[in-house]
Protein backbone atom coordinates (compact mmCIF):
# COMPACT_ATOMS: atom_id res chain seq x y z
CA UNK A 1 0.00 0.00 0.00
CA UNK A 2 1.67 3.04 -0.91
CA UNK A 3 2.72 5.52 2.18
CA UNK A 4 0.26 8.36 1.26
CA UNK A 5 -2.81 6.21 1.02
CA UNK A 6 -2.07 4.47 4.32
CA UNK A 7 -1.47 8.68 6.05
CA UNK A 8 -4.66 9.47 4.26
CA UNK A 9 -6.87 6.10 5.82
CA UNK A 10 -5.44 6.46 9.28
CA UNK A 11 -6.07 9.94 9.01
CA UNK A 12 -9.48 9.95 7.60
CA UNK A 13 -10.60 7.12 10.38
CA UNK A 14 -8.81 9.54 13.08
CA UNK A 15 -10.83 12.29 12.80
CA UNK A 16 -14.36 10.46 12.09
CA UNK A 17 -13.55 8.52 15.58
CA UNK A 18 -12.96 11.79 17.39
CA UNK A 19 -15.94 13.99 15.38
CA UNK A 20 -18.61 10.63 16.31
CA UNK A 21 -17.02 10.57 19.81
CA UNK A 22 -17.41 14.48 20.12
CA UNK A 23 -21.34 13.88 19.02
CA UNK A 24 -22.21 11.26 21.20
CA UNK A 25 -20.60 12.09 24.53
CA UNK A 26 -19.58 16.34 24.11
CA UNK A 27 -22.29 17.67 22.35
CA UNK A 28 -25.07 15.92 24.66
CA UNK A 29 -22.67 17.61 27.99
CA UNK A 30 -23.01 20.83 27.00
CA UNK A 31 -26.70 20.98 26.91
CA UNK A 32 -28.93 24.24 26.12
CA UNK A 33 -25.50 25.90 25.02
CA UNK A 34 -26.72 27.74 22.03
CA UNK A 35 -23.96 25.95 20.22
CA UNK A 36 -24.61 27.76 16.50
CA UNK A 37 -23.82 31.27 18.19
CA UNK A 38 -20.97 29.99 20.11
CA UNK A 39 -19.29 26.88 18.98
CA UNK A 40 -18.64 23.81 21.00
CA UNK A 41 -16.68 24.12 24.30
CA UNK A 42 -14.52 21.13 24.05
CA UNK A 43 -14.28 20.12 20.26
CA UNK A 44 -12.69 17.21 20.37
CA UNK A 45 -12.46 16.96 16.13
CA UNK A 46 -9.70 19.77 16.47
CA UNK A 47 -7.13 17.33 17.93
CA UNK A 48 -8.07 15.13 14.51
CA UNK A 49 -7.00 18.36 12.26
CA UNK A 50 -3.69 18.79 14.16
CA UNK A 51 -2.39 15.71 15.34
CA UNK A 52 -2.49 13.72 12.02
CA UNK A 53 -0.71 17.00 10.38
CA UNK A 54 1.84 16.81 13.13
CA UNK A 55 2.54 13.43 12.96
CA UNK A 56 2.50 12.61 8.85
CA UNK A 57 2.71 16.37 7.55
CA UNK A 58 1.44 17.37 4.39
CA UNK A 59 0.33 14.21 3.00
CA UNK A 60 -2.32 14.25 6.05
CA UNK A 61 -4.16 17.26 4.68
CA UNK A 62 -5.97 16.46 2.00
CA UNK A 63 -7.72 13.33 3.86
CA UNK A 64 -8.13 15.60 7.13
CA UNK A 65 -9.89 18.28 5.09
CA UNK A 66 -12.20 15.29 3.21
CA UNK A 67 -13.07 14.13 6.51
CA UNK A 68 -14.10 16.59 7.86
CA UNK A 69 -16.10 17.79 4.95
CA UNK A 70 -17.98 14.23 4.87
CA UNK A 71 -18.44 14.31 8.84
CA UNK A 72 -20.07 17.80 8.55
CA UNK A 73 -22.20 17.04 5.45
CA UNK A 74 -22.98 13.30 6.32
CA UNK A 75 -22.59 12.90 10.23
CA UNK A 76 -23.71 16.23 11.89
CA UNK A 77 -27.61 16.92 12.36
CA UNK A 78 -28.10 20.21 10.91
CA UNK A 79 -31.03 21.03 12.65
CA UNK A 80 -28.91 21.61 16.04
CA UNK A 81 -26.75 23.95 14.10
CA UNK A 82 -26.32 24.27 10.56
CA UNK A 83 -22.56 24.70 9.76
CA UNK A 84 -21.71 26.53 6.71
CA UNK A 85 -19.07 25.13 3.97
CA UNK A 86 -17.15 28.12 4.24
CA UNK A 87 -16.72 27.47 8.09
CA UNK A 88 -15.21 24.17 7.51
CA UNK A 89 -12.75 25.41 4.87
CA UNK A 90 -11.76 28.17 7.43
CA UNK A 91 -11.46 25.45 9.94
CA UNK A 92 -8.77 23.10 7.68
CA UNK A 93 -7.14 25.96 6.47
CA UNK A 94 -6.09 27.16 10.33
CA UNK A 95 -4.07 23.86 10.46
CA UNK A 96 -2.58 24.66 6.92
CA UNK A 97 -1.80 28.16 7.50
CA UNK A 98 -0.17 27.11 11.06
CA UNK A 99 1.51 24.50 9.43
CA UNK A 100 3.30 26.76 7.15
CA UNK A 101 4.13 29.10 9.33
CA UNK A 102 6.15 26.67 11.22
CA UNK A 103 7.98 25.60 8.49
CA UNK A 104 8.77 29.54 7.58
CA UNK A 105 9.53 29.79 11.01
CA UNK A 106 11.88 26.52 11.31
CA UNK A 107 10.34 24.80 14.04
CA UNK A 108 11.08 21.06 14.57
CA UNK A 109 7.25 19.60 13.11
CA UNK A 110 9.70 16.40 11.88
CA UNK A 111 7.15 13.19 12.48
CA UNK A 112 10.22 11.14 14.40
CA UNK A 113 10.58 14.03 16.71
CA UNK A 114 7.27 15.01 17.52
CA UNK A 115 7.26 12.81 20.45
CA UNK A 116 10.37 13.69 21.99
CA UNK A 117 9.75 15.47 25.41
CA UNK A 118 11.15 18.07 24.65
CA UNK A 119 8.79 18.93 21.52
CA UNK A 120 5.77 18.72 23.34
CA UNK A 121 5.66 22.54 23.70
CA UNK A 122 5.76 22.54 19.77
CA UNK A 123 2.79 20.63 19.94
CA UNK A 124 1.10 22.55 22.69
CA UNK A 125 1.67 25.37 20.51
CA UNK A 126 0.79 23.95 17.09
CA UNK A 127 -2.58 23.31 18.96
CA UNK A 128 -2.82 26.33 19.93
CA UNK A 129 -2.20 28.66 16.90
CA UNK A 130 -4.16 26.47 15.18
CA UNK A 131 -7.01 27.29 17.78
CA UNK A 132 -6.37 30.84 17.26
CA UNK A 133 -6.34 30.76 13.55
CA UNK A 134 -9.85 28.80 13.68
CA UNK A 135 -11.38 30.93 16.40
CA UNK A 136 -10.18 34.24 14.64
CA UNK A 137 -11.49 32.90 11.07
CA UNK A 138 -15.13 31.46 12.07
CA UNK A 139 -15.31 34.47 14.36
CA UNK A 140 -15.17 36.84 11.35
CA UNK A 141 -16.95 34.56 9.33
CA UNK A 142 -20.29 34.62 12.19
CA UNK A 143 -19.57 38.41 11.89
CA UNK A 144 -19.67 38.70 8.50
CA UNK A 145 -22.44 36.19 7.69
CA UNK A 146 -24.89 36.52 10.60
CA UNK A 147 -24.27 40.19 12.01
CA UNK A 148 -23.36 38.65 14.99
CA UNK A 149 -20.70 40.94 16.85
CA UNK A 150 -20.11 38.90 20.19
CA UNK A 151 -16.40 38.72 19.95
CA UNK A 152 -16.57 35.93 22.25
CA UNK A 153 -17.44 33.76 19.51
CA UNK A 154 -13.82 33.57 18.31
CA UNK A 155 -13.10 33.32 22.26
CA UNK A 156 -15.09 30.22 22.92
CA UNK A 157 -13.93 28.40 19.54
CA UNK A 158 -10.46 29.37 20.07
CA UNK A 159 -10.99 27.32 23.89
CA UNK A 160 -13.17 24.45 22.24
CA UNK A 161 -10.40 23.70 20.12
CA UNK A 162 -8.07 23.95 22.60
CA UNK A 163 -9.63 22.11 25.12
CA UNK A 164 -10.98 19.16 22.91
CA UNK A 165 -7.27 18.86 21.64
CA UNK A 166 -5.69 18.81 24.35
CA UNK A 167 -7.97 16.37 25.82
CA UNK A 168 -7.64 13.68 23.10
CA UNK A 169 -3.77 14.14 23.64
CA UNK A 170 -3.67 13.88 27.39
CA UNK A 171 -6.26 10.16 26.66
CA UNK A 172 -3.61 9.13 24.44
CA UNK A 173 -0.77 9.88 26.68
CA UNK A 174 -2.44 7.85 29.16
CA UNK A 175 -3.63 5.10 26.39
CA UNK A 176 0.38 5.18 25.76
CA UNK A 177 1.74 4.81 29.62
CA UNK A 178 -0.99 2.01 30.13
CA UNK A 179 0.43 0.25 27.10
CA UNK A 180 3.67 0.99 28.21
CA UNK A 181 3.17 -0.33 31.71
CA UNK A 182 1.94 -3.77 30.30
CA UNK A 183 4.90 -4.03 27.56
CA UNK A 184 7.20 -4.49 30.71
CA UNK A 185 5.24 -7.17 32.25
Amino acid sequence: MPKWLEISLYTFSFYCVLFVSWILLVVPLEGDTDISKLGSIAYVPHAGRVLPVLFFGAPAIPAMVFAEFICWNFLWDESIWERPELGIVISSLSVVFAWLLFKYLDLDLKSMRVLKNTDWKHVTLFIIVTALFNGIGNGALMLYSYQNYDPLISVRFTVGDIVGAMSVLLVMMLIAAVLKTNDRS
